[in-house]
């Protein structure tokens, strides 16, 4: 085979060129042979050499740096990581900043187990198995060895928690233990909503993908709450539960606690505190004994305005004002919030001793005398022994 030197083949490519410009010229009816007419021509070739030779220089170095260079090349020689992870003490999670894949890795033997691989999750109880993800699939891999312990052959996966993880195969739910195999599966379905499906206390929280209701199921799959609850979540080692703007709680036995008719319940180390239906708050022990039976938020002393008025000694523009006087209500008002941004919050009277004059009942309360009050939302007048005055 002839060698071609690179004059020859400039000289040939200029030359197809022209004869593809002189072509497309023709097809417009272009046959000028004058001087002025090759000179067109000729400033045409140019152009388009010049064009071509661009449009193949991106084209090979599009090549040289994400193909040669970032798959051939740079992962022999080049082992720098924008981000690591440690699964356990030396087995490493590794995310190279030249690619979307990662890798697992063994610092002290230096050597890479597992490649191609999306992420990695291990559990907050510490189980040995951690989840991957590898083109598109997950399974589990040891975290103390780094070796495949369950192939990716699911499409969605978990975390294992209290040995037991729950996955995604054919559009099913299964739980899965530590050699892979299902022990449970109940014909329950992945809901869309970005699931954490994890065992607590011996319990797993499931939704239900048709209605959204969310329940509870033991390490059978039995159901030991129903799923009949807009919302359900584990407080404190209790279980709150929510249904048409109601609260609830259960004990981590699955006792009730405090039936669904609530507006909020907050758990603390110490106590429980209970918004009721009636507007009235209350504290109990983590037993359900009441500790405190009236838990006031706020309370604010109440003005009225009075017959009298109070000359300005101050003049404006030349002109003495006179200011309202006002005075201080006998009875306070306080505040017990709802605890929740769907349902608004309630006041009541409170006299000087800190007795009770009325339950939390209104939605406002203003002094419109010394011993007179305007309650909402039925606009009833108050008095100082929390009478409606007719």
């Amino acid at each position: 085979m002839k060698k071609v030197t690179f004059k020859e083949y400039f000289a040939t490519l200029l030359g197809g060129l022209w004869q593809a410009i002189l072509w497309v010229i023709g097809l417009f009816g272009y046959k000028d042979e004058s001087s002025f007419g090759k000179v067109v021509k000729r400033i045409f070739a140019s152009c388009a050499t010049i064009l071509l030779i661009l449009f193949t220089g991106c084209v090979l170095y599009a090549f040289a740096t994400e193909v040669v260079y970032d798959e051939w090349l740079r992962p022999h020689i080049n082992d720098k990581v924008w981000n690591e992870k440690h699964i356990s003490n030396h087995i490493v999670f590794q995310q190279m900043y030249y690619s979307d894949k990662g890798r697992v890795y063994d610092k002290n033997k230096r050597i890479v187990l597992l490649n191609d691989v999306d992420w990695v999750v291990t559990s907050s109880d510490k189980d040995s198995l951690a989840v991957f993800a590898r083109n598109g699939k997950r399974g589990y891999i040891n975290r103390f060895t780094g070796e495949i312990a369950i192939p990716e052959n699911y499409t969605r996966a978990w975390v294992f928690s209290e040995s037991l993880a729950a996955v995604e195969k054919n559009g099913e739910l299964l739980f899965i233990d530590h050699s892979g195999r299902v022990v449970i599966d109940k014909d329950f379905q992945v809901h869309f909503d970005g699931p954490k499906y994890a065992f607590k206390n011996g319990y797993c929280m499931i939704k239900n993908p048709v209605d959204g209701k969310m329940g509870l199921i033991d390490r059978t799959g039995r159901w030991a709450i129903n799923a009949e609850y807009d919302n359900l979540f584990n407080n404190e080692g209790f279980w709150q539960v929510e249904k048409d703007g109601c609260v609830g709680l259960y004990t981590a036995d699955l006792d009730l606690l405090f039936p669904v008719e609530n507006t909020a319940i907050n758990v603390y180390d110490d106590y429980i505190e209970v918004r009721h239906a009636d507007h009235i708050a209350r504290r109990y022990d983590h037993d359900g004994n009441m500790i405190v039976n009236f838990v006031i938020d706020e309370v604010n002393n109440l003005q009225y305005e009075t017959t009298e008025l109070r000359n300005d000694m101050e003049s404006v523009d030349g002109e003495y004002t006179d200011n309202k006087i006002y005075g201080i209500a006998d009875c306070q008002r306080y505040l017990v919030r709802s605890g929740n941004y769907s349902t608004p919050d309630y006041y009541g009277l409170l006299n000087r001793d800190g007795r009770i004059v009325t339950p939390p009942i209104y939605t406002s309360i203003e002094a419109i005398g010394k011993n007179l009050y305007l309650c909402q939302p039925d606009g009833v007048i108050v008095n100082n022994k929390g009478e409606i005055v007719k």
